[in-house]
């Protein structure tokens, strides 16, 4: 059996702040028109696509209910960059561990985002 990964969408009710957050790691997203519901924004990369979907009643998370991890280049640039957004919170700051660099920062939603510089 193959298993490959093709899509990660989030609700969110604050989907101006999650748009900046995402965008900063370098995902471009663009509004998708769907049939029902609200404003959806995707956006692809690596072959994955990557939404949030505009959900009024979606709730933030008082315990991260999801963690995502990205490799990126730029990691104390991106971080300093990230914890701008409002609603973003800084957990680690960019440190050294013994499998590279990381950090974890909340999106605006309280998701955990774990960083690691490649």
């Amino acid at each position: 059996m193959s298993l490959v990964l093709t899509s990660i969408t989030i609700n969110t009710a604050q989907l101006q702040n999650m748009l900046d957050f995402y965008s900063r790691i370098g995902l471009k997203f663009q509004m998708v028109r769907v049939d029902k519901g609200s404003e959806v924004y995707r956006a692809l990369h690596d072959g994955v696509e990557f939404s949030l979907y505009s959900l009024p009643s979606a709730q933030k998370s008082q315990i991260p209910s999801l963690q995502l991890g990205f490799q990126i280049t730029e990691l104390e640039k991106t971080v300093a960059d990230m914890a701008q957004v409002p609603g973003s919170m800084l957990i680690l700051d960019p440190t050294d561990m013994p499998d590279g660099k990381k950090a974890i920062i909340l999106d605006p939603d309280g998701h955990s985002i774990e960083l690691c510089q490649k």
